[in-house]
């Protein structure tokens, strides 16, 4: 097997579809030593803002010294990105090779009554080997789906983390925020430490009792974060209050008020982990931020024009994104370039920038799961929305840029597969 067999392993499209549960990941986990046994993690679920508080806990530890494996979902550009050690993906050497080992295992549990391990669960399976292998101090490891019946809740983690919780995948979460919340604290184990960001009040009760009945403290992230101080293009600087210390003129290279909630949210995890005996100091957090790497969020690809990307795929990031855009940036016409999964609230994405009166470009990006841009520019003709379609966000991209005037704001958002797919047209990442 070489590695694009292995990627066409692990993207077979029948295994997309979400099958919940953690008995199939037990058994075939078990059938690969228990890999998830080998290391202490931190497992963090919510709506918003999972990927980019992991990033921000994983980057202050590898600041300090630590070996940190890092499990993240979806990819941006390339698989590889979804499991690696600090800034490092996993190679494609290891990623074939581990692969390998998990074929003959994944048919093995296919011909039971359980079925075939889906596409998640290869990816936890493969994530939770590599940091085995490593010998990683520590995992810091993103829940997909939920969390109650997520592959990821396999683990025992010292620590767990709740961001924001809003509505996606009601289909199999739940309708209401108190069904999506109970699915959400479904990853809060007895006596375990819980750190929780910003919530409405019908979620954070959900929360707060699960916590209680398990026994498990519970740390409130909220109003830690002061700020932007300032920003540019670049970044942004802002305060943050942490249990004994005020954390002054910090900067990360992210933007939006929603990325400082997340990273105050890291900065509470972190301080439970120095409880627990991870070592870190000021220094690291500020190197730990100021080096983060974590693409496609309210990423800049040019400045002329004006060219920025975001994977927001439900309305809860598409709200967050929408009032970075409008606080952050200064422009004077929005060209949105939109395309979305078939299975997103797509028309609730979609309101959040309708204060700002975009141009619609509809595109769809070529994983196959995609709303075509002929339904897009409908709904958007219905709402009476200016709007053109294309069939690429290669070709979208490109009409953008000829309707761009000097001072508009060309925006590549509702899939990250769409902003990955634009990335590539600047960066080219194997």
């Amino acid at each position: 097997m070489n590695y694009k067999e292995a990627l066409e392993f692990l993207e077979s499209p029948s295994r997309f579809s979400p099958k919940l549960g953690l008995e199939r990941i037990r058994v075939f986990l078990s059938e690969l030593g228990s890999p998830q046994d080998c290391f202490p993690s931190v497992l963090i679920a919510g709506t918003s803002g999972k990927g980019s508080s992991c990033k921000m806990i994983e980057s202050v530890l590898t600041a300090s010294g630590y070996k940190v494996g890092l499990f993240t979902k979806p990819h941006l550009q390339s698989y590889r990105e979804r499991v690696a050690l600090g800034d490092e993906l996993i190679s494609p050497e290891d990623l074939t090779r581990l692969v390998e080992k998990m074929v003959p295992l994944a048919g093995k549990i296919g011909s039971t009554p359980l079925g075939f391990p889906t596409y998640f669960e290869m990816g936890v399976a493969l994530a939770f080997q590599y940091f085995a292998l490593n010998k990683v101090d520590i995992a810091i490891v993103e829940v997909g789906m939920g969390g109650r019946l997520d592959a990821t809740n396999i683990l025992m983690p010292i620590v767990c983390g709740i961001t924001e919780i809003g509505f996606d995948h009601e289909k199999y979460l739940g309708s209401t925020l108190s069904q999506i919340a109970g699915e959400k604290a479904g990853i809060i184990k007895p006596g375990v430490p819980v750190v929780v960001s910003r919530q409405e009040p019908e979620a954070m009760a959900v929360i707060t009792r699960v916590a209680r009945e398990l026994r498990a403290p519970i740390f409130d992230s909220d109003n830690r974060g002061d700020g932007p101080l300032s920003f540019s293009l670049e970044g942004q600087t802002f305060n943050l209050r942490g249990r004994d210390n005020l954390y002054r003129e910090l900067f990360i290279p992210l933007l939006g008020e929603h990325q400082i909630r997340n990273a105050a949210l890291a900065l509470t995890v972190l301080e439970v982990l120095r409880d627990l005996g991870f070592s870190w100091n000021e220094d690291h957090l500020r190197r730990g931020f100021a080096e983060l790497k974590w693409p496609g969020r309210l990423e800049v690809l040019s400045q002329s024009p004006l060219v920025v990307i975001d994977g927001a795929h439900n309305p809860c990031k598409a709200q967050a994104l929408a009032q970075a855009v409008a606080e952050y940036l200064l422009f004077k016409r929005l060209i949105l370039v939109l395309g979305v999964s078939r299975d997103k609230d797509f028309l609730g994405i979609l309101e959040k920038f309708l204060p700002m009166n975009p141009l619609v470009i509809a595109t769809a990006a070529s994983s196959g799961r995609a709303l075509s841009p002929p339904e897009i520019k409908q709904a958007c003709q219905n709402l009476g929305i200016p709007c053109e379609d294309f069939p690429s966000v290669r070709t979208a991209l490109k009409r953008a840029i000829e309707v761009a005037e000097a001072e508009d704001l060309i925006l590549v958002s509702g899939s990250i597969y769409v902003a990955g797919e634009a990335r590539d047209l600047y960066f080219q990442v194997g």
